[in-house]
């Protein structure tokens, strides 16, 4: 097997079925009905959000985990996405690290009933990768190891999200760059590239195949982080 055959830490994950609800369960209508009530209650908890975390964030640095897990009204999917996206803005690596460890820490206490388990595995693969892209910056590479196991364990309950699955790509192989393995991080991000390709992602599929050839090219490069994507 090549390096380019290999799926890292990411073989393990096998996808999930990308479906809300099951469609089964009640035909289209009661299937289409549940969507769009997934849908009204997203909205509703985006809306919620900004103000939550202005409220959470405020508190002294040592309460925010534990007034979360007590607090039913922070458990949101709104909150915690909130909490991860700008966790990915830049900022000292230790600070981005507080962000996706209390997104994950809400991601815990979601209600399966409103937030559908393969749709809550693809926010917490993501906030996991964050976490560990936030220790990897800080050279904590044993932890960053951890965080890779965890994301690739939450992507396996997914949706099967090829952009998901391509920044975990990313992430495992910025980790396995700074392990001295230029080959292995090179291989997993023609692997990412492909995701992209898939999906007509042409900004971040060029970024990555730049990332691939400096790697090839010089060894160990420090790879661009990904372009934010609205959501």
């Amino acid at each position: 097997m090549t390096d380019d055959d290999r799926g890292g830490a990411l073989e393990i994950a096998e996808p999930g079925s990308g479906l809300l609800v099951e469609p089964g369960s009640g035909g289209p209508g009661s299937w289409l009905a549940a969507l769009n009530r997934a849908r009204s209650e997203l909205d509703r908890e985006r809306a919620a959000a900004p103000a939550l975390a202005a409220e959470l964030l405020a508190l002294p640095a040592g309460q925010r985990r534990e007034q979360l897990l007590r607090e039913p009204r922070f458990q949101t999917w709104g909150l915690c996405e909130l909490l991860l996206a700008r966790s990915l803005e830049p900022m000292e690596p230790a600070a981005a690290a507080v962000l996706a460890e209390l997104a994950l820490a809400g991601l815990d206490r979601l209600d399966p009933e409103r937030h559908p388990a393969p749709v809550a595995g693809d926010l917490r693969a993501r906030a996991w990768a964050a976490a560990g892209e936030a220790r990897r910056r800080q050279g904590d590479l044993a932890g960053a190891e951890e965080a890779l196991r965890a994301a690739a364990a939450s992507l396996a309950q997914g949706t099967g999200d090829p952009l998901v699955e391509a920044r975990l790509l990313e992430f495992e192989a910025a980790v396995r760059r700074d392990q001295g393995r230029a080959g292995e991080a090179a291989a997993l991000l023609k692997q990412a590239a492909a995701r992209y390709r898939q999906v007509g992602e042409t900004q971040q599929l060029e970024r990555v195949v730049a990332a691939r050839e400096s790697i090839l090219r010089e060894g160990s490069p420090v790879l661009p982080r990904p372009a934010r994507r609205p959501g």
